[in-house]
């Protein structure tokens, strides 16, 4: 049928833990997971995620009952993911760098009555903070079984049957209020089989992505699946590139699976010592329309018997094609096509009137077949205009999603990417929905009006909020700070541009296009004034790429955005010794704000 393909099913594993059952089973001391200076084996990983799945058992948690996860990367956080799906019930990961405020949004919104999380991350968050759930900590405090609130069951059945619920993956909303997506065992299992089939045996795999990324789950799991180790990065080694190779040398890593803009930056970097990154053999890119940059070029004709896969898809449907790249890197086109369904997907390309376009034709992209999760919790309404049933599926009652996304059939039947047909931003690795940042900001009293846009291409992207204000206009760092409380780092606006009126197209729409681009001059360059100024200055260029900045140079002004703000605060937490907030560079974005804060901190610590 004209504007669909489908991929050929695969088996079907029985449940989601299979794989690793197996090879904690076959392999029981070799590693399964590392990060820092811990390791533990299979046995180990096993026993101390069963220990943990009994214990939310006795606390309530069961099939369709929703654990908050809230873990400070490490070896705990893949104790934590395996032991509430060993407990049969689906977990909620929380960002412990995330604002309070959204945290606690997430939790009612998902009806989570239980958090798991450890004494680093619950010192710092009050009772209030948890929305009244039950806090669990992995190394410290554990709430008595009769604490649970009632009705919780008492054993949760054979783990990761189809159609129980995996997990609830909270994502940008476009009304301006996050959608949890919630995704059952099924597809994970389907996928899972498709990486057992395509994807080398023991990997020394690298986890690289967030625990609130749905791709954080596909890289633990399917490395156990393959009898692999997954070599956990930490947030330090995630946002300074030289670590990360480190990271690669130091544990003789084989496969990667990175957003494109963090592979090229992973890349430039092994241009200059190749050495570093001589162990892999198996590169993914996802989050982002692929690009083939010099630097991905050089890395992969360095090896050979290396490829380069990209995953596409979305939260709401994973992983639904990935093509394969392989030498010579010289003949790979800039931006490769999307390649074909797999993983039991139907994928079709549609027009307004959801009829299938010609080839060649632009049209959107709907994805039926296995991969759709079930919806969006508590959201019939969303759930209902995203989800729609499926009339070339032949089955009844089968749905397909649509994804927003725009492309087209090219020859030999391959789809291609052309872009967003809705205003999601997809920024590293990120996925933005702008209504739920501009909703924010038309909150405040002194904003009329706002439109977000992202702005400029690869690491150098970043995001543009262009305001009408109501009264005097509010300083950036206002509103930095205002949306830093509220929203995590990727999605708070670098650049903040107030106009009189916005351009507007014939339909009297706002003409994004028109739109000036943000300032980026800064004031008259002045040098830093003691040791602890110079070193936030030298950090703050070095995040930059500049050989110096100013004291007084505004971070976001001279190109600062969201990937770049955990480096610099990682960095300077190292250089300076003080445990500094995120927020902090959102609300003193120069080297003397953030260096006279710094002595503030030192202070109180005494």
């Amino acid at each position: 049928m004209a504007g669909e393909q489908q991929a050929a099913p695969g088996r079907t594993a029985r449940t989601v833990l299979e794989g690793f059952d197996v090879w904690a089973a076959k392999a029981p001391d070799e590693p399964a997971v590392v990060s820092g200076g811990t390791t533990l084996s299979y046995r180990e990983l096993d026993e101390a995620a069963e220990s943990l799945a009994r214990d939310l058992r006795a606390l309530g948690a069961g099939p369709e009952t929703v654990v908050g996860l809230c873990v400070q990367r490490g070896t705990g956080l893949a104790v934590a993911v395996l032991g509430v799906v060993k407990a049969g019930a689906a977990y909620l990961p929380l960002d412990p760098a995330h604002p309070a405020e959204r945290s606690r949004a997430v939790l009612a919104d998902a009806g989570a009555r239980l958090v798991v999380t450890d004494r680093s991350v619950s010192a710092g968050t009050d009772a209030e903070g948890w929305g009244g759930a039950l806090v669990y900590e992995l190394d410290g405090e554990r709430p008595a079984p009769a604490a649970a609130a009632p009705g919780g069951p008492d054993d949760a059945g054979p783990a990761g049957e189809a159609d129980r619920l995996l997990y609830v993956i909270y994502t940008s909303g476009s009304t301006g209020r996050p959608k949890g997506i919630a995704m059952q065992c099924g597809p994970q299992i389907t996928l899972l089989d498709w990486c057992r089939e395509h994807y080398a045996e023991r990997p020394v795999a690298l986890q690289y992505f967030p625990v609130t990324a749905d791709v954080a789950f596909l890289e633990l799991m399917s490395t156990w699946w393959l009898g692999g180790c997954a070599v956990i990065a930490t947030e330090l080694e995630r946002y300074d590139v030289e670590a990360l190779a480190g990271l690669v040398e130091r544990h003789a890593v084989t496969k990667v699976l990175l957003p494109v803009v963090a592979l090229d930056e992973l890349a430039r970097y092994g241009g200059t010592a190749p050495d570093r990154l001589a162990t892999l053999r198996e590169l993914i890119t996802t989050g982002d329309r692929q690009v083939i940059t010099p630097a991905i070029r050089e890395l992969c004709d360095r090896s050979p018997g290396m490829f380069l896969d990209n995953h596409y898809g979305s939260t709401e449907v994973n992983v639904v094609t990935a093509p394969r790249l392989t030498a010579p890197a010289a003949e790979w086109p800039d931006h490769p096509l999307t390649g074909r369904p797999m993983s039991a997907a139907r994928i079709y390309v549609l027009d307004a009137n959801l009829s299938p376009v010609p080839p060649n034709v632009p049209g959107e992209i709907y994805v039926g077949g296995g991969p759709p999760a079930r919806g969006y919790a508590g959201r019939p309404g969303l759930t209902a205009a995203a989800f729609l049933p499926d009339p070339y599926a032949g089955v009844p009652g089968a749905r397909m999603y649509r994804t927003g996304d725009l492309g087209r059939w090219r020859p030999g039947g391959v789809l291609e990417y052309l872009g967003r047909a809705d205003f999601q931003i997809k920024l590293h690795g990120y996925r933005i929905e702008p209504g739920e940042i501009e909703a924010l900001l038309r909150d405040r009293p002194d904003v009329e009006r706002a439109v977000v846009l992202r702005i400029g291409e690869g690491r150098d992207a970043y995001l543009a909020a262009y305001l009408i204000a109501d009264g005097e206009p509010p300083a950036p760092s206002e509103l930095r700070e205002y949306l830093g409380l509220r929203l995590p780092a990727p999605m708070v606006p670098s650049g903040y541009v107030f106009l009189p009126e916005f351009p507007l197209t014939d339909t009297g729409k706002v003409d994004r296009k028109a739109l000036p681009l943000p300032d980026g001059g800064g004031p008259r360059w002045v040098a830093p004034r003691d040791e602890t100024e110079r070193t936030a200055a030298e950090v703050l260029a070095q995040a930059l790429g500049r050989d110096r900045i100013g004291v007084t140079d505004d971070f976001f002004r001279l190109g600062g955005h969201s990937l770049l703000v955990t480096q610099v605060v990682h960095r300077l937490r190292a250089a300076l010794g003080v445990q500094l907030p995120l927020r902090a560079v959102f609300e003193r974005p120069t080297a003397a704000a953030l260096a006279e804060e710094v002595r503030r901190l030192r202070e109180e610590r005494g």
